[in-house]
């Protein structure tokens, strides 16, 4: 395991090590926090922030077993300790990595393009119709690809607990999927 070794150098004094972990997480720790709050200044503080208190404490750091985990609850704290959760917003889910998909016939590609767009545009209505809470555990279980016990520890839930919200949010997220394509075939 690279990482522990990367956790463990740093508890020892170096610094390196903290700049491997930074650069190996920083992408995903972004995504994340602009998930959870879309005030991108805040979201670079927050990560900054802690990269510094890590360094600042690194000799009583422990080493996690889940390093992303341990991170993203991290970031998750600072940033919900830092403002009000009224101003908390959500980002497109356009800016995840999503791999697109390569044919080799140009037509073929358009209109699947096409389809994805639409596709993406009713997915993130759905996305702004549902709580706050169901957004970021479905970023979390679909987009960073956590399981149930690391999305339970960052959560402060049990195991179960991160299981059924998973569930009610996707069952929240069909309801809505459903609900605007009967709107819009009533407007056509």
């Amino acid at each position: 395991m690279e990482e522990t070794k990367h956790w463990e150098n740093l508890k020892s004094g170096d610094i390196n090590a903290l700049q491997e972990l930074y650069n190996h997480h920083i992408s995903a720790l972004y995504k994340y926090g602009m998930i959870l709050c879309r005030d991108d200044d805040k979201v670079k503080d927050c990560i900054h922030d802690m990269f510094l208190s890590f360094w600042a404490n690194r000799s009583g750091l422990t080493v996690p077993s889940s390093g992303k985990a341990y991170l993203m609850v991290s970031l998750r704290r600072r940033i919900f300790d830092k403002g009000p959760k009224s101003i908390l917003e959500t980002t497109p889910l356009e800016d995840a990595d999503i791999d697109d998909k390569q044919t080799a016939d140009p037509e073929t590609q358009w209109m699947m393009s096409e389809t994805e767009e639409e596709t993406q545009r009713k997915l993130e209505q759905a996305m702004g119709r549902i709580s706050d809470r169901q957004r970021e555990i479905v970023h979390m279980k679909y987009i960073q690809q956590l399981d149930y016990e690391d999305i339970a520890r960052i959560m402060s839930l049990n195991y179960q607990s991160a299981r059924n919200l998973v569930t009610r949010a996707l069952a929240a997220l069909r309801k809505e999927m459903t609900l605007i394509l009967l709107i819009l075939i009533v407007l056509m």
